[in-house]
């Protein structure tokens, strides 16, 4: 009886994804034949998803935008009035509060070139690199890179908190 609840709200969301992969199957699938124009930014769901894939991708991201220039104030540096003593990494445009990490992130860290930046690109290569670090373009990433930055964002989301949205 004490899971009840829970059994409840799991089966709930359960049927909110059957409906919802219901819904885009009704509407031609993921393509819709348009070429990528015109899709809507609903979330497409496949069958064969588990539960566990469906609920990571309900994270909710705060309705807050950070620029370039604001994430990099957020280093851990914090020695003047520009800088902040948290710390703040970005990954596919999540912008996580990474603080409680200080030791990977921060400025004495094995990972400090990754704080106060968008380090999607150096995560997917697996880098330290500045210079992979610095150039943001995934479009020349492979199969296997994207898997490893999807890897990143899994842990990213599961174990920070996210600030907001990341515009360059």
């Amino acid at each position: 009886k004490k899971n009840a609840p829970l059994l409840c709200s799991l089966s709930l969301i359960s049927s909110l994804f059957c409906k919802m992969g219901n819904a885009q199957s009704q509407e031609g699938g993921e393509n819709n034949g348009g070429g990528g124009q015109g899709q809507s930014s609903q979330l497409h769901i496949s069958p064969r998803d588990s539960l566990e894939d469906k609920m990571e991708s309900l994270v909710i991201v705060p309705d807050v935008i950070v620029t370039r220039e604001e994430l990099m104030r957020y280093t851990g540096g914090g020695t003047n009035h520009s800088q902040e003593k948290r710390i703040y990494l970005c990954c596919k445009d999540i912008v996580y509060d990474v603080t409680a990490a200080k030791d990977f992130y921060g400025p004495e860290g094995p990972y400090a070139n990754f704080a106060g930046r968008d380090a999607s690109r150096a995560l997917a290569l697996m880098s330290l690199k500045i210079e992979d670090v610095e150039n943001t373009d995934l479009s020349d990433l492979d199969d296997e890179q994207l898997s490893v930055l999807n890897d990143w964002e899994r842990k990213f989301k599961s174990k920070y908190k996210i600030v907001g949205r990341y515009q360059a």
